[in-house]
């Protein structure tokens, strides 16, 4: 079983105004998922739109409200939940997948923030869009589905990996596209469709700005 992580120094203090918009998000994101959907998909059309900021502070405002949440990191192109929290990188998910493992037996806990669980990256893997896709990991999100009422999930950008769109297909999985107020339309609208040409159910766009939320649409 995972050791119990240390206090997380990286998210936005869930008493102050800058946690704000991350509830404002959580209220969308629960209105908009489908029936029978408990995950959400956090991707961005390239590196630096803040994907992963938004996903943890996502994850820490849903647990606040006594919802047993398992944030995952699945962007095994540069995975950095394991960073922000403070803890190994393995055993994390990629050891999960090769492995068999339960996810209770690679989370971390941080009871501090609720009931808030992660499963950090893990060691780097080969052909990472055919793990997404695979046998193993729609076993592992299963699993996970069984144990805890919500999965936020940390993918990689959908213009730089296929790994996104690979884990949209994954049952009871939704999509945000995050994205930046600079964000090229033209990026924007290639990601949009390559999530379209896996069936992606798309959530809507969330705006980052700086590490906050500033703006959610439906796309």
């Amino acid at each position: 079983m995972a050791r119990r992580a240390k206090r997380v120094t990286a998210l936005v203090a869930p008493d102050q105004a800058a946690a704000e918009p991350f509830r404002v998000l959580r209220l969308a994101i629960e209105a908009r998922l489908a029936p029978g959907s408990s995950g959400v998909l956090f991707t961005s059309p390239r590196h630096g739109d803040g994907k992963s900021t938004l996903a943890v502070n996502f994850a820490l405002v849903s647990a606040l409200r006594q919802a047993s949440v398992l944030l995952i990191d699945a962007d095994f192109h540069r995975p950095t939940l394991h960073r922000i929290f403070g803890v190994p990188q393995s055993p994390g998910l990629s050891e999960a997948l090769r492995d068999g493992l339960d996810p209770t037996e690679v989370a971390h806990s941080f009871w501090t923030y609720g009931p808030l669980s992660v499963v950090t990256g893990g060691a780097p893997l080969p052909r990472t869009a055919d793990v997404a896709a695979s046998s193993a990991m729609a076993e592992f999100l299963q699993r996970a589905r069984e144990s805890y009422e919500l999965l936020a999930i940390d993918s990689a950008p959908t213009l730089v990996a296929a790994d996104a769109s690979s884990l949209a297909l994954q049952p009871g999985v939704d999509v945000l596209l995050v994205i930046r107020p600079r964000s090229r339309r033209r990026h924007v609208a290639a990601a949009l469709s390559k999530l379209a040409l896996a069936d992606a159910r798309i959530l809507g766009l969330a705006v980052n700005r700086e590490g906050t939320l500033a703006s959610f649409a439906y796309p």
